[in-house]
């Protein structure tokens, strides 16, 4: 048999026999594949094509949660509020009174803002406490206390509302 015997070619080729291009072997009859090598790969997909229903969900979710982070971010939500809250009932503070002790509180941090009001958005600052200011509580409303500074040389006595977490205790 010669090469230009049609016959025993594969089609469209001038090649009587078909070698496999990965291990060199003999392959049968047009159309199959090598025994030694397996069946061929499929070919990557292509990314010029797009994305599928469910990769296209997942990217619009994911921008969709990062644009409502940034939004909460930049407008200052506080997640406490729109969350169900529990009422929570502090009992009050049970001072003993004993001749030998004394509850004093005084200022905890370094500076403390007195306000009008106990908020921080709508009350007004009146004054400025200074770490180990003593102060004396003449009442409480939830996580805030009115108090009196006690004043100093040349100073005069303040009133107002500060936070709670603020103030320190402590026994002489």
């Amino acid at each position: 048999m010669g090469l230009g015997d049609s016959s025993t070619t594969y089609p469209n080729m001038k090649r009587q026999h078909q070698y496999c291009d990965v291990c060199g072997s003999l392959l049968p009859a047009p159309g199959f594949f090598c025994v030694q090598c397996g069946p061929p790969q499929p070919p990557e997909p292509d990314p010029e094509k797009g994305l599928n229903a469910s990769q296209t969900f997942l990217r619009i979710a994911l921008l969709t949660l990062i644009f409502i982070v940034v939004v909460m971010v930049k407008l200052e939500f506080n997640l406490k509020d729109f969350l169900p809250q529990e009422i929570i009932t502090e009992a009050p503070l049970k001072v003993a009174e004993d001749e030998d002790f004394k509850l004093l509180f005084k200022v905890k941090v370094s500076f403390a803002n007195l306000r009008d009001k106990p908020s921080t958005k709508t009350g007004k600052i009146i004054f400025v406490l200074t770490q180990g200011t003593q102060v004396e509580i003449l009442e409480k409303k939830g996580k805030w206390s009115k108090i009196r500074s006690k004043p100093g040389s040349g100073e005069q006595a303040r009133t107002g509302w500060i936070g709670n977490k603020l103030l320190d205790s402590e026994i002489k």
